[in-house]
């Protein structure tokens, strides 16, 4: 035990000064804002057999997406590629995360919400992805952005609305299953709320001068789920059996007719 002492206090000593005199930080658990704490669905939900009119994205007033000609040429030929069954390739179908913000606005499966006072997470079971929403710091030098698919996300609250904004996006995602492309350059704002006791209302709206004449927006909400829905594992495996021929997804490596002109 002596020995042992002796240790202690040759360690303490080697301490410098600063160190030694910094006191130990407290931490505090108070959040600010609105608790989100809980699991969620996507209302409304249109998957990829649901009629390609209802598939198609548009505005949250329900009106035309403010194309640049090249979106809006690319656009139209994945739709028409689409309604011969030559199904868009996109990242999903090689495993690869769905990026922001589709996996807010189309995404099946449930997410969950983790709060803390200098970070929100948001949990997704699908392909156990995740984002991290820092409410400690803004965005990062542009030397260290490299695009990727859920960017770097900041956040702040304005009354009972958390807004989330999003920078560093990599073009190689897509807005929808349909393939809607956009660059680099887009700016993603969410505006979130808890109207009521069991539902999320988000309004993302997308900014983006390469790719679209003006921001517009889109909108969801979601549902609280009860405390018995726990998040499942969801792994997606490249190389399953929907794989991809000439660029188009197939079905046992044969392209068909879509049944959902």
């Amino acid at each position: 035990m002596a020995a042992f002492a002796a240790i202690v206090a040759i360690g303490a000593a080697a301490l410098p000064p600063a160190w030694a005199a910094e006191p130990t930080p407290s931490f505090s658990p108070k959040i600010e804002g609105v608790d989100f704490g809980g699991v969620w669905m996507l209302d409304n939900y249109v998957g990829s057999g649901a009629p390609i009119q209802r598939r198609i994205l548009h505005t949250a007033e329900g009106g035309p997406v403010p194309m640049q000609p090249w979106v809006a040429q690319l656009y139209q030929q994945r739709i028409d590629d689409e309604a011969k069954g030559h199904t868009f390739a996109g990242g999903p179908t090689f495993c690869l995360p769905h990026g922001m913000p589709q996996m807010i606005t189309a995404a099946a499966y449930p997410i969950q919400i983790f709060q803390s006072p200098g970070q929100i997470a948001f949990v997704h079971e699908l392909g156990r992805q995740y984002r991290i929403i820092h409410m400690d710091r803004g965005h990062l030098p542009a030397d260290d952005l490299y695009p990727d698919y859920y960017g770097d996300s900041v956040g702040r609250w304005e009354g009972d609305t958390l807004v989330i904004d999003t920078i560093g996006l990599s073009k190689k995602t897509a807005l929808d299953m349909l393939g809607m492309p956009h660059t680099d350059a887009m700016h993603v704002i969410e505006h979130i709320r808890r109207p009521t006791h069991d539902k999320l209302d988000i309004r993302v709206t997308i900014e983006d001068k390469g790719a679209f004449t003006r921001p517009w927006d889109m909108h969801v909400t979601y549902s609280l789920q009860p405390k018995s829905i726990e998040i499942l594992e969801y792994i997606c495996l490249d190389g399953n059996r929907n794989q991809v021929v000439d660029g188009k997804v197939s079905i046992d490596g044969k392209l068909g007719p879509s049944a959902s002109k």
